[in-house]
């Protein structure tokens, strides 16, 4: 997947920094979770292609700034350019169904959703990055599909749309995933970068039709969807350039406690024993694919 004859031999997996990585991994799933409640307080009041751009604009000003005032001209250039402008893509449609799923479903529920990235990541990971999955693991990713099936089983609070962009979301998430870890030779502030970069022109080319004059507090809010959108990008970028895609994908965990939080505190909304049916059936599964990992290490 790189766009220019290496320079450096593949990483052993024994330099990863793995703790790093699972620590950068739960702080960006965290900020992540925070963006997601931002979000889905601005449903009715902006479209989710102006959420995206804003979102993406307040990011990239300190960015920036970083740049100039530092000199690190460096940081603009790649030498893997067809591979980041991919992840720069499939990223920022990720981030437009993500909101729109958010909007949509309640959290707790569009979360699990989301988890069904974990069981693609090996899988894209077999395929792309040419890592090495057994049948065990291959099972264990049929078996967690199912209940991926449980969770999207429409209730009155449970959209086909909302499911939709859930699951279009999620497969834009694992792609994203695994493109990180196919650039985990670039600097990480050089791949944030560039995503802001793409997470601005996209959504401008629709802002003329979309767009509304934000209030005080709805301006309050996206300056908080900026924030912690920007921190939870920087934090996964750092997360997958230090460990192995397949065994950080289940830290996405943590973000269903935060999420559940979120529904009943904000919304009163607890969620039904579909989600912790089919929450138990993906992690198990992907607890599976982790210990599998474990033994090919």
């Amino acid at each position: 997947m790189n766009d220019a004859k290496p320079t450096k031999t593949k990483i052993p997996p024994h330099q990863d920094k793995i703790l790093h990585g699972v620590a950068f991994a739960c702080t960006a799933f965290f900020c992540f979770t925070v963006m997601s409640a931002m979000n889905k307080l601005l449903t009715g009041q902006h479209h989710v292609m102006e959420i995206v751009f804003y979102r993406n604009l307040l990011a990239i000003i300190p960015c920036c700034a970083y740049i100039v005032i530092t000199h690190k001209y460096h940081l603009l250039k790649t030498g893997q350019p067809f591979t980041l402008a991919l992840r720069v893509t499939i990223g920022t449609i990720g981030l437009y169904l993500t909101f729109a799923a958010v909007q949509e479903l309640p959290m707790a529920n569009a979360t699990v959703l989301f988890f069904m990235s974990t069981l693609l990541i090996p899988v894209l990971a077999h395929f792309f990055l040419k890592e090495y999955i057994g049948i065990h693991r291959w099972i264990a990713v049929a078996i967690g599909l199912t209940g991926v099936i449980i969770v999207a089983q429409p209730s009155p609070n449970v959209t086909a749309i909302g499911v939709t962009m859930a699951l279009g979301a999620a497969t834009c998430h694992g792609c994203m995933q695994v493109l990180l870890r196919a650039l985990k030779s670039q600097n990480a502030f050089t791949i944030t970068f560039y995503f802001f970069v793409g997470g601005v022109i996209v959504p401008g080319l629709f802002m003329p039709w979309v767009a509304t004059t934000p209030t005080p507090e709805s301006a309050f809010v996206m300056l908080g969807i900026g924030i912690s959108g920007g921190l939870g990008q920087l934090f996964l970028t750092l997360a997958f350039q230090r460990a192995p895609a397949s065994l950080l994908g289940p830290f996405n965990y943590t973000g269903l406690i935060w999420a559940t939080g979120f529904d009943i505190w904000i919304w009163h909304i607890a969620p039904g024993w579909p989600v912790f049916i089919g929450t138990a059936i993906i992690i198990a599964s992907n607890l599976y694919i982790l210990h599998r990992e474990h033994k090919k290490l």
